[in-house]
C-alpha cells in the first residue's frame, strides 16, 4: 500500500511539473489534512494553520518546474511547512520586540500614529538596505530569511558551496547591523533575525 502511494505521488510530481492541475488537486487532497495537522500543532492557531497549509501548496506549484518525482513529497511538504512556521515565529519575535521597545518609551501613550509611521518608515529602509546589496547577495539573503531554507537547499539551488552562502549571509547581516545600529528597534530586529537562524 506505501509502495503504491508512493508510486502515485511520484506519477503525479511528474504531472504537476508539467503544469497539470488535476494532478496537483490530488496531491492537495491527500496531503493538505496532515500538513494541517502538522502545522496547527506548531502554532496552535486554526487560521495560521490553514495559511500556511495554503503556503505550502502555493510554494509547490510555483516551483512545479523545480519537483523531484524522486524526493519523499511528504518530507518534502512538511520541511516546507516547518520553515513557513519558523517564519512566523521570527515574525512574532520581532513584533514582541517592537511591542517591548514601544513600553520602554511610552511611545504608544503619547503618540502611536507617529510612532507607526516611524516603523513603517525604518521597515522602508530595511527594504531599501536589501534591494542595495549585490543580486546575488541578496537572493542568498532572501532565500534564507524570508524562504526559510538552509545553506545547504541554498546552495544546492545556486550551484555553489556552503561555504560561499554562509560568506554572502555573513556579509549582508554585517552591512545590516552597521547600517542600522543607530535604529534600536531595527537593530533589536536584526539580532532576533540573526540569531534564531543561526
Amino acid at each position: 500500500m506505501q509502495v503504491e502511494t508512493k508510486d502515485r505521488h511520484k506519477a503525479d510530481i511528474e504531472a504537476i511539473t508539467t503544469g497539470d492541475v488535476a494532478a496537483f488537486e490530488r496531491v492537495y487532497r491527500a496531503l493538505a489534512p496532515k500538513l494541517y495537522t502538522f502545522a496547527y500543532k506548531l502554532v496552535q492557531s486554526r487560521e495560521e494553520a490553514e495559511e500556511i497549509v495554503q503556503d505550502v501548496f502555493v510554494k509547490i506549484w510555483d516551483r512545479r518546474a523545480a519537483l523531484d518525482p524522486f524526493q519523499n513529497l511528504d518530507g518534502y511538504l512538511f520541511k516546507v511547512a516547518k520553515n513557513l512556521v519558523y517564519n512566523k515565529i521570527r515574525h512574532r519575535v520581532y513584533e514582541t520586540a517592537f511591542s517591548q521597545y514601544l513600553a520602554t518609551y511610552g511611545a504608544v501613550a503619547e503618540n502611536t500614529t507617529q510612532t507607526a509611521l516611524e516603523h513603517q518608515e525604518l521597515m522602508q529602509l530595511f527594504e531599501e538596505a536589501c534591494a542595495s546589496m549585490p543580486p546575488v547577495r541578496r537572493q542568498v539573503f532572501t532565500m534564507s530569511r524570508t524562504e526559510g531554507l538552509s545553506n545547504t537547499e541554498i546552495a544546492a539551488a545556486l550551484n555553489t558551496s556552503n561555504s560561499n552562502i554562509e560568506n554572502h549571509l555573513n556579509k549582508a547581516l554585517k552591512m545590516l547591523r552597521e547600517k542600522f545600529k543607530n535604529y534600536d528597534i531595527v537593530y533589536l530586529f536584526l539580532l532576533a533575525y540573526a540569531y534564531l537562524l543561526r
